[in-house]
């Protein structure tokens, strides 16, 4: 091997490198952490009842950043002084990641007979087709189902 190839490959495994790097920055996940900040928080609601005997309640978050909505949805429970306490959060993926670009409005929230079920008016960043959003959550820790249909 010359010492010319020798370089040019040096500089090509750098190149992939620093390719691979910028990747991993794209398609980011924010965590319900993201937004301990109440700015960023723009509806808490808590909705229905879960567990043995209806003991816990479903609390669902709505945050606000980079013109996107982010979801989460907490199994609550109630220590021993009475005060809420997350046993679980739940991130909605397909909202929760810097890609999807989607936008909530008119989000509701109600008891089912197997946990809640969310709805709310959704935009696309990627589209301009609204969407109707149902996600039905419950009845175990993070499980939930997410649909989108399109109303134009």
């Amino acid at each position: 091997m010359t010492k010319t190839s020798a370089g040019r490959g040096t500089l090509f495994a750098a190149l992939l490198a620093l390719c691979a790097t910028s990747s991993h920055a794209l398609g980011i996940d924010y965590g319900y952490d993201s937004f301990k900040t109440p700015d960023a928080v723009s509806w808490v609601q808590l909705c229905g009842t879960w567990g043995k005997d209806h003991r816990g309640t479903y609390r669902v978050v709505h945050a606000d950043q980079h013109a996107q909505s982010f979801l989460y949805v907490q199994w609550m429970t109630r220590d021993a002084n009475g005060s809420l306490h997350a046993a679980h959060t739940a991130s909605i993926t397909e909202l929760d990641n810097d890609h999807a670009e989607i936008a909530l409005t008119d989000l509701s929230c109600r008891a089912s007979p197997r946990g809640i079920v969310l709805t709310a008016r959704a935009t696309s960043g990627h589209d301009d087709k609204l969407r109707r959003v149902t996600i039905e959550v419950g009845p175990a820790p993070g499980q939930y189902r997410y649909r989108a249909q399109r109303t134009r």
